[in-house]
């Protein structure tokens, strides 16, 4: 242990509440959702504190606060290669897909309001209520389709973070738990098969389905196992490995995937189209 803690306090309210009580949260779903945020959090203010330390001697002083007010936003949700009007990518949860578009689709019609949407490059105006029709070729077949645009609402939020130097006051944690890449993530949601390269500095564990660690925060080293066909222009064998920080809490197995972003599937070179996150995290009891 450090003798000396950078403290961060982060606090998202919503109008569910504090994230940072996951189990006030009753779908299991939105729950893996907040802890992989939390990770995201604190892996972000991690490089925050990096580059100001950097940059600033004092660094250790550093405060802030990030505020949102509520809002709500539309989108259609697909990404679409414009030559030929293919479909490459649905969002999940999208007006894509309560239209029923799925990836290899080609578009022939698409309406918003009855007006013929003539040039899909330029993306789509929509608004709550817009009724979306389209015609689609799939395997062959002509499709019709339809659904109403629906709006996403973002709640207010707030993000306050202060640092200090202190002596830690947080007892250390005792006991162990585990990181596994045994069960397959759900596609649905981008998320595809990772490994485990390198944890602490310590290689080794990439033959290692499920892998035993010491309570306690660690820097995990991943490598994805996207499929192939998810990206064009990729190179050859697999990519560099990217940095998860997490803090392992007794009795809890980490379930590790690799979260694919389609928006950015062109962005092999600097591996934009993806991040390490844990996906699930279930109890394990630690054996000896």
């Amino acid at each position: 242990m450090f003798n000396k803690t950078f403290l961060l306090a982060a606090c998202l309210l919503t109008s569910l509440g504090a994230i940072g009580q996951t189990n006030e949260l009753k779908s299991a779903e939105a729950q893996i959702l907040a802890e992989n945020l939390k990770q995201d959090i604190s892996t972000t203010l991690a490089e925050i504190n990096r580059l100001e330390k950097k940059h600033n001697s004092d660094a250790e002083t550093l405060s802030f606060e990030l505020s949102q007010k509520a809002y709500n936003f539309i989108s259609f949700g697909v990404v679409i290669e414009p030559e030929h009007n293919v479909v490459l990518s649905v969002t999940p949860h999208s007006n894509a897909i309560a239209l029923g578009l799925k990836a290899g689709d080609i578009i022939e019609v698409l309406s918003i309001d009855g007006v013929i949407v003539n040039n899909l490059s330029n993306g789509l105006k929509l608004k709550a209520g817009s009724k979306i029709e389209a015609k689609v070729r799939r395997e062959g077949a002509v499709l019709s389709l339809m659904t109403t645009a629906e709006s996403k609402s973002i709640p207010n939020w707030s993000l306050q973070i202060s640092a200090s130097q202190t002596v830690s006051a947080q007892p250390e944690l005792t006991g162990c738990g585990y990181l596994s890449v045994f069960f397959t993530p759900p596609e649905i949601k981008y998320q595809y098969p990772a490994k485990v390269f390198e944890v602490d500095g310590e290689s080794g564990f990439h033959f290692r389905d499920t892998i035993k660690l010491a309570a306690g925060s660690h820097i995990v080293k991943v490598h994805e196992y996207i499929p192939d066909g998810m990206m064009s222009r990729r190179k050859p064998g697999i990519e560099k490995a990217k940095t998860l920080q997490l803090v392992v809490e007794p009795n809890k197995t980490y379930h590790i995937a690799a979260q694919f972003d389609p928006k950015k599937r062109l962005n092999i070179v600097d591996e934009a189209y993806w991040e390490p996150i844990v996906w699930k995290v279930s109890d394990s009891k630690c054996k000896p």
